[in-house]
């Protein structure tokens, strides 16, 4: 390989290339959208409200195009309509769909964690049913079944790709959530959490069903970032959400994660630098994950008791 080649400008190019986004007028979804965007990829952005998806493609796209594809993909029909106006508006297919998209329901559960006595079985019990059957519905729907179903729809535009995109290969990048991965009650959203090991899980398997076309598939599992989500709040008139100041100094990282924490990782898997990596679940969470699992062998190590103090007072300590 010539030494050009290693340059980042190659290594990490995603000019020219087609990708999807599911939940890509805010959030996530939208740090992600306009980090292709700004390095020159085509992107659809996909969301139920026409407004906020017109708002950030005309405000983010830059170096490349950010499309606004309102639709509905919970249910059969939005998630038909639009992988067949995809088909008619990218016939040589798409390089990139990032199922970002999803849904927390579990308000009452949530902000009742401080007042939930978790030393009585009926306190707990009650906590645990407190949003319903509902708020399950429609976790699975939002963060499971509707990334299911697209990915199966928009699969032969993602095989099609690769044919105009030598030495790069299609891919599927999951958005999942730290908490689909640490073993604690997640605030009460149980459906929430465990929806997520559910997309974590589902990567693995679509990494091995589409090993013969040449399709990866991969996931972030983010920690706190700004969102719609997990402000609990609309976003601004530039379609970003903030948290109060301080919010995340407690974190392993001293802050909350942003738009260059996400689009890093989306360019190195989306682009041909990401090619050999395929099947695999990236932490991009400021080093939660480390804290929870570090906090649990702590807890079951008694020689070790001495290190929590520590850690609380400055988890940089890691």
């Amino acid at each position: 390989m010539a030494t050009q080649d290693l340059e980042a400008h190659k290594l990490f190019q995603v000019e020219g290339y087609v990708a999807v986004v599911t939940g890509g007028g805010t959030g996530i979804g939208l740090m992600a959208a306009q980090t292709l965007a700004a390095n020159g990829a085509r992107v659809y952005i996909i969301g139920r409200r026409k407004d906020v998806l017109e708002a950030a493609a005309m405000k983010y796209s830059s170096k490349g195009e950010i499309v606004p594809l309102p639709g509905d993909i919970s249910h059969p029909d939005g998630i038909q309509a639009i992988a067949d106006l995809l088909s008619e508006l990218e016939s040589s297919g798409i390089n990139i769909l990032i199922n970002n998209a999803g849904a927390a329901p579990e308000h009452t559960a949530k902000h009742s964690t401080s007042s939930t006595d978790l030393t009585s079985s009926h306190a707990i019990s009650k906590w645990m049913i407190a949003d319903g059957v509902s708020a399950w519905h429609t976790s699975y729907v939002a963060n499971v079944a509707s990334h299911h179903f697209l990915t199966a729809s928009l699969l032969p535009l993602l095989d099609k790709a690769k044919e105009a995109a030598p030495g790069h290969t299609s891919c599927v990048i999951n958005i999942a959530s730290v908490a689909g991965l640490t073993k604690t009650h997640s605030m009460g959203q149980f459906a929430y959490s465990s929806s997520k090991a559910a997309l974590i899980h589902l990567t693995r398997e679509w990494a091995h069903t589409f090993l013969p076309l040449q399709v990866r598939v991969n996931c972030l599992a983010p920690g706190l970032f700004p969102s719609e989500m997990s402000t609990e709040t609309r976003a601004d008139e530039n379609q970003k959400s903030r948290f109060k100041e301080g919010v995340g100094s407690s974190l392993p990282a001293g802050r909350v994660g942003c738009e260059s924490d996400i689009g890093s990782v989306i360019l190195w898997l989306a682009s041909r630098a990401g090619t050999y990596v395929n099947g695999q679940v990236v932490h991009v969470d400021g080093g939660v994950y480390c804290l929870h699992s570090l906090l649990v062998f702590i807890a079951c190590s008694p020689g070790y008791a001495n290190r929590v103090g520590l850690l609380l007072k400055s988890p940089s300590a890691m």
